[in-house]
């Protein structure tokens, strides 16, 4: 799928936007409501004169976990930009490890980058990274998921329970009121599983079905294909649905449904990655709720590079997410998240 790039500034953030391969510019919102420009920064960045250049500068950037195929992309498009903006990205990978995270985050403030930017591994387990960083004196950036402590320079990417809410709505209008169904989660405690099992209670969704089994896959296709294989044999024919907190689990238990020659389990997720998308247009999964993978990773570098250039940024930068269904797929595939963002 080619990636097709605009260019939005949220406040110091120059968005570039785009998931699942494609490159848009979506509407995001900040607190403070400042206009687009064309260069990042702006005219107050350019008039405030800049402590060190671009080629001065280095940024840490600590992910969550790489294996996972959507944070590796937030991390592929973070490189990217860094790579055009000319500074360095100290480039860490927990693995899942919240130990790791913490311990990679020491490691780059006795490097003394110039700013910090991390996708939380956990909400509270990766919380004290934050403390850490401000009594170093470092800018730090929280990039798409929430942490506990609130006291970060900024923060970019999504709300989680919007996602959730989407989703479930979404199987609440799609599939029988009553009907057998199993949720997999995300790991316990990540902003991603929190926020979006509180979008299914907040649209009702958990009292709209009969919730079979909720168990976590970790964001794994393997795991969650295991699981779906396990519930298929488990409850038969009563099995209607499986409602996946990303797509690389929908799509194991796609997988698995397929194998099993369920074409009647009706299987969703978040993220917009690519062979979902692909699978939504092929009718074999309802929905795939698009979150911004390239846009959190350029912003999180744009706003990193001003802060760490002590220029003014938005506290709260959110891209907001969007379904792609059969009713909309082509358009997205035509035209990017533009095209479904009316």
């Amino acid at each position: 799928m080619k990636r097709k790039m605009c260019v939005l500034l949220v406040t110091t953030a120059m968005v570039l936007a785009g998931c699942g391969g494609k490159s848009e510019a979506p509407a995001a919102s900040t607190d403070n409501g400042s206009a687009a420009s064309e260069e990042a920064g702006g005219d107050e960045a350019a008039s405030s004169g800049e402590a060190k250049d671009n080629a001065d500068i280095t940024i840490g950037f600590s992910s969550k976990d790489n294996s996972d195929t959507f944070v590796a992309a937030i991390a592929d498009a973070a490189q990217a930009r860094a790579d055009e903006l000319g500074i360095k990205l100290l480039m860490y990978d927990a693995g899942g490890d919240v130990n790791k995270q913490i311990s990679d985050c020491e490691t780059m403030i006795a490097q003394n980058v110039d700013a910090i930017i991390i996708i939380p591994q956990s909400v509270e387990g990766s919380a004290p990274v934050v403390g850490m960083a401000n009594e170093a004196g470092i800018p730090i950036i929280v990039d798409n998921g929430d942490i506990g402590d609130t006291n970060y320079t900024a923060f970019v990417g999504c709300t989680d329970q919007e996602s959730g809410e989407i989703l479930g709505q979404w199987f609440i209008d799609n599939v029988e009121e009553g009907s057998k169904v199993c949720i997999i989660e995300g790991p316990m405690g990540q902003s991603g599983q929190v926020g979006r099992m509180a979008g299914f209670e907040a649209v009702g969704m958990l009292d709209h079905f009969e919730v079979l089994s909720t168990q976590t896959a970790n964001w794994k296709r393997d795991e969650a294909m295991a699981l779906a294989e396990d519930w298929i044999t488990t409850y038969g024919e009563d099995l209607k649905a499986i409602i996946c907190e990303n797509d690389d689990m929908g799509l194991g238990a796609l997988s698995a449904c397929k194998a099993a020659g369920r074409t009647d389990i009706v299987v969703g997720g978040v993220d917009g990655l690519d062979d979902a998308v692909q699978a939504v247009k092929a009718g074999e999964y309802g929905i795939s709720v698009l979150q911004d993978s390239y846009g959190q990773g350029s912003v999180g570098v744009d706003v990193a590079l001003a802060a760490a250039k002590g220029e003014e940024v938005a506290n709260d930068t959110r891209i907001p997410f969007r379904p792609i269904t059969t009713e909309n797929v082509d358009a997205y595939l035509e035209g990017g998240v533009q095209a479904i963002s009316q």
